[in-house]
């Protein structure tokens, strides 16, 4: 069944906040900065790591985090309206400089393969996919077997 492009945009866009491809943003602290309503102040020069599961997948922001729903994205206006929820890519000045490359060349990809190609799960694709916890990048521990049937 083919799909419009606006809905592969939205299952591009669901599927980095599911699993986005990096574990964490770094950045350093600039100046020290008060976290508002509390006493921690996070030092000038100080490395801070912030996790992108935590942000993809936190029930506040993104309700029922574990669903898999390319509807969630369908007014993108609204998902960092209040602050920076959704960044697989990063923000601001050190935002990923390949992001709209890397993005269009997955969509391009996308609609190349299944164009030509019916994806299926077979017996050894593992439900749900494990992911190495070591890994730098986000990636199985074990692969996921599909099987390619020409459309």
């Amino acid at each position: 069944m083919p799909i419009g492009v606006l809905a592969l945009y939205k299952i591009v866009d669901k599927t980095l906040r599911k699993y986005p491809v990096l574990p964490f943003l770094d950045r350093t602290c600039l100046r020290d900065y008060k976290v508002e309503n509390s006493d921690l102040v996070i030092e000038k020069d100080l490395d801070v790591y912030i996790p992108m599961f935590a942000l993809h997948f936190n029930p506040e922001f993104f309700p029922q985090p574990e669903k898999y729903d390319p509807q969630r994205f369908a007014d993108k206006s609204k998902i960092n309206n209040e602050g920076l929820y959704y960044v697989p890519f990063g923000d601001g000045p050190r935002i990923c400089i390949g992001n709209r490359f890397g993005l269009l060349a997955v969509k391009i990809g996308l609609v190349s393969l299944l164009s030509k190609y019916k994806l299926e799960a077979t017996s050894q694709t593992p439900r749900p996919i494990k992911f190495e916890p070591k890994a730098l990048i986000l990636q199985s521990n074990v692969g996921v077997p599909l099987t390619f049937v020409p459309i």
